[in-house]
């Protein structure tokens, strides 16, 4: 039999990443359309990725998977593993040919690719655009009828392991000596650090002791301190937008009764 054979250019979207670096599919582009000919074991891809050039640049030593995905950024449906579970980088180098099976699925605009990637701090997904199969022998199922029909032209978001907050150093430093033992007219209080998700500790203690102070029983002379520094923060913070619909006006008994209440 003669292969059917497609090159694909696997490409997700640069997203911007302070934690790590992405694998960058250059193919399917939104609009791609590859099609099963009768006969043939299935559609062959030839799948080709790449480091995003942003830092931290992806291992070379990594293991991946690739899977074959449908439905929407809010549901996914891997349908199969493209390859090997856990292929090294080094061994792929860039490059993977596939073959997808016709009886998977049906026919449509609904098809993208999934990278799954381990890193020393944990797993990173990228997607790849959405793109056609044409003549598969296979249907979707209606919960991924509905998904797809739900689906836009985005493709899902990275997923990246969060990092620990950074916990600056007591010892560093102006900040790093305890109030009390400090002199001059300009004193330097520590950033609090920023809790973790985890309680690890098992014996608690204070990070420094605390500030001395007098009780004055007459009155007293001038302040030796003239001001106190507070360290800049030492940590990342992230915030997100609210997307939630404002909450509809009150219907006009209930406005009547709330206005009773503004008094």
């Amino acid at each position: 039999m003669k292969a059917f054979a497609a090159s694909i250019v696997l490409l997700t979207a640069v997203l911007p990443s302070i934690i790590l670096g992405e694998v960058v599919f250059t193919s399917p582009v939104s609009g791609n359309s590859f099609k099963y000919t009768a006969g043939e074991v299935g559609i062959a891809l030839t799948v080709r990725w790449k480091d995003d050039e942003e830092d931290p640049v992806v291992p070379t030593n990594g293991l991946f998977t690739l899977d074959l995905c449908t439905g929407s950024n809010d549901q996914i449906f891997p349908l199969i593993t493209l390859g090997t579970p856990g292929m090294a980088f080094s061994t792929a180098n860039g490059l993977l040919a596939v073959t997808i099976p016709p009886g998977i699925a049906g026919d449509g605009p609904y098809y993208f690719l999934r990278v799954t990637w381990t890193t020393i701090d944990g797993t990173v997904i990228n997607w790849s655009d959405r793109f056609e199969l044409e003549g598969m022998l296979g249907i979707f199922s209606p919960a991924m009828i509905t998904a797809n029909q739900a689906a836009g032209s985005d493709k899902p978001d990275a997923v990246h392991p969060q990092k620990a907050a950074p916990v600056p150093d007591p010892n560093g430093g102006e900040f790093g000596v305890p109030y009390g033992e400090q002199t001059g007219d300009i004193r330097y209080a520590p950033m609090q650090p920023r809790p973790g998700s985890t309680i690890t500790a098992k014996n608690m203690k204070r990070l420094n002791p605390t500030s001395a102070y007098t009780v004055f029983t007459t009155k007293g002379g001038a302040p030796k301190v003239a001001t106190t520094v507070t360290q800049a923060r030492t940590y990342a913070q992230t915030t997100v937008v609210n997307e939630a619909a404002p909450a509809p006006m009150p219907d006009e008994a209930m406005e009547r009764f709330l206005n009773r209440w503004k008094d």
